[in-house]
């Protein structure tokens, strides 16, 4: 349950951040869609996948059906892959010259009205100056004074490609105990999952849990500090005395004044 909710939270996340990106929604998010095609792609159907696998297993747990958990731990496996992808492209295109290639895309990938969205947000003119593959507009024509966008596209390429990285290879890790969890949680869930008694403790003996054994234990206590009765102080010394006429043989004083027993003395003497 706890693994579900770790995948579906992060898998929500990054597919609003996803959305949210492609509707341009914040400053500096239109240079991610344009120079960042395939990570964007990529990372939405990540956050896509690992919301709907969430999703598959928290009804397998709640309907404690071993096929649909199983088959949520097999989904899990592409969403360990395409996390796993966009560190990698992110990883590629940060170390593998940046700038050159940066300006092959620019050159040769983009279009005019890449050129003139990427000019807007950033604030610039042309890769290298205003003469360099520029797409001229009201703010930027061959003789403006805006800088060339190569340093400020290197730089916001270079941050974002380096935090894109960072979280997506410090997710797998998680991802991977998750899949551990899945793997040894989906066999174990069955129609009495949950159903069943708690095992015995074997310290409380016949007891259930602890609660009875404190109940007994208070019981037992107020037992013995009830006071006895004034038989039981009559009876306890005459016990006492017959237990050790029968271990030591000693002699009752009302047999030794017995007539009976005068009779067979006087008798032995006698004769």
């Amino acid at each position: 349950m706890l693994s579900n909710l770790v995948l579906g939270l992060y898998g929500l996340v990054f597919l609003v951040g996803s959305i949210v990106t492609y509707a341009q929604g914040y400053d500096r998010a239109t240079v991610i869609v344009v120079a960042n095609r395939d990570i964007l792609a990529v990372t939405s159907s990540a956050a896509l996948l690992c919301a709907v696998t969430a999703a598959i297993g928290m009804a397998g747990v709640v309907l404690k059906s071993r096929k649909i958990l199983a088959f949520h731990a097999l989904l899990l496996w592409p969403c360990f892959a395409l996390i796993t992808a966009v560190g990698y492209l992110a990883y590629k295109g940060n170390r593998w010259n940046l700038k050159s290639r940066l300006g092959m895309q620019w050159r040769y990938d983009l279009s005019d009205a890449d050129h003139a969205a990427l000019q807007s947000t950033l604030h610039c003119c042309g890769f290298d100056n205003p003469s360099d593959h520029a797409t001229y507009g009201e703010r930027c024509w061959p003789e403006s004074l805006l800088p060339g966008c190569q340093y400020k596209f290197f730089m916001f390429e270079s941050d974002f490609l380096v935090k894109t990285y960072t979280i997506t290879f410090a997710m797998v890790p998680l991802h991977v105990v998750i899949i551990i969890v899945s793997l040894l949680c989906s066999n174990h869930i069955d129609p009495l999952f949950g159903t069943r008694p708690p095992p015995p403790i074997p310290y409380l003996g016949q007891f259930l849990d602890w609660r009875e054994w404190e109940q007994n234990q208070t019981g037992t206590a107020q037992h013995d500090d009830k006071p006895t009765s004034a038989s039981a102080k009559v009876e306890a010394p005459e016990s006492l005395r017959t237990r050790a006429r029968k271990n030591y043989a000693i002699p009752n004083k009302e047999e030794e004044d017995s007539p009976d027993k005068i009779d067979t003395l006087a008798h032995k003497m006698y004769c």
